[in-house]
């Protein structure tokens, strides 16, 4: 057999495996039973309302994963309409949270609203640009977000595997700041009104539904 032949079909084996693993996957198992789920996600989580956030009083409760400290710093439910979706497999992110979901609500889940905006993910970022803005800016800002997602166990896992662009889902869980014992820090958004750098929502999803 050709030499050349074999190098370039073990490359593409390789490139295939490193693409199909999911290093995120960790995560779930390891969580499971130390975060507990809620049975069933608020009725006051509405597409048309603004996500339900209650920030923790005090000291955050913390859980740990592996090398992670993860801080609860907020409750958060949430309903929205999936404006795209980014998996992650490299980074030390990724070992966490292998999914970016750019999420749209209120004004921003409707289709005469979206028709008008152009969504890309990239880079852990959402990024949006409009010829013509159909609604104010500061609109789009405030009822759209990227949110990094850390599913806490099996079922939230397998539940946001199955979002696709235009989806409707719900979320529970928390809003988490992450630290790991190297030094490492990733914070999370408490506000829905940022942008740029740090305005991205760090989600421990305890309960997903796909509607």
């Amino acid at each position: 057999m050709n030499l050349r032949f074999v190098i370039v079909l073990l490359a593409a084996l390789l490139g295939w495996y490193l693409w199909t693993i999911q290093l995120g996957s960790e995560a779930p198992g390891a969580l499971a039973g130390v975060v507990k789920a809620p049975a069933t996600i608020s009725s006051a989580a509405s597409i048309d309302r603004n996500p339900i956030q209650i920030d923790v009083a005090g000291t955050p409760p913390v859980v740990s994963v592996n090398r992670f400290n993860l801080s609860l710093v907020a409750d958060f439910e949430l309903e929205a309409r999936v404006l795209g979706r980014r998996d992650y497999r490299f980074g030390t992110e990724a070992a966490l949270s292998p999914m970016d979901l750019a999420l749209g609500w209120g004004p921003m889940a409707r289709d005469e609203v979206l028709d008008s905006i152009h969504i890309r993910q990239r880079n852990r970022f959402y990024y949006w640009s409009t010829r013509e803005f159909p609604i104010p800016r500061q609109d789009i800002i405030a009822h759209s977000s990227n949110m990094h997602l850390i599913p806490a166990n099996d079922e939230a896992w397998r539940q946001l595997k199955q979002v696709r662009q235009d989806s409707i889902v719900r979320l529970s869980g928390y809003l988490v700041n992450v630290d790991r014992d190297d030094g490492w820090r990733w914070r999370t958004s408490l506000r829905r009104d940022d942008s740029g750098h740090g305005a991205c929502e760090i989600v421990l999803v305890t309960l997903a539904e796909v509607l």
